[in-house]
């Protein structure tokens, strides 16, 4: 009896001390022990988005300007026209490539003009139309062998 109570408290101390050292590592294991994993939040990166090229537009010929009679109309009561730059796509051609066309507007025509209207003629022609937020209309018909017909409405 005396013999299982002395193991018994052997076994309890060798297990106490087992315990005290895996309880608290000394100063030297602190060091030698890896960094616990801190939860932090993930960093969020933003991406700039990549700036849209310019548009590039090559010069073209107007060849002819036809104006219609509410076209002269507005020229008259409007005092004298307004000359803008239009840099317009050929919706015939397949290259994707802009043109200038120089246009003549009312003096009323105040603000950007919206395309309206972009479609293949016959004969390869290419039509774009543009309005103003006065009602003037522009059409532009590009010619297969170079150069622009425009017409005022």
């Amino acid at each position: 009896m005396i013999r299982t109570r002395m193991l018994t408290l052997a076994a309890v101390g060798l297990m106490g001390v087992a315990a005290s050292t895996h309880a608290q590592p000394t100063p030297a294991e602190e060091q030698a022990l890896p960094a616990a994993p801190t939860a932090e939040a993930p960093s969020i990166v933003e991406y700039a988005e990549p700036a849209a090229p310019a548009i590039e537009c090559c010069p073209i010929g107007v060849v002819r300007e036809v104006a219609t009679l509410s076209a002269k109309k507005k020229y008259r009561c409007y005092g004298a026209p307004i000359k803008q730059v239009l840099c317009v796509d050929n919706p015939a051609d397949c290259y994707c490539k802009h043109f200038a066309v120089p246009v003549c507007v009312p003096s009323c025509c105040t603000g950007e003009p919206v395309c309206c209207d972009s479609r293949s003629g016959l004969l390869g022609r290419g039509y774009v139309t543009y309005r103003w937020p006065c009602g003037f209309e522009a059409t532009i018909a590009f010619r297969v062998h170079g150069g622009v017909i425009i017409t005022y409405r």
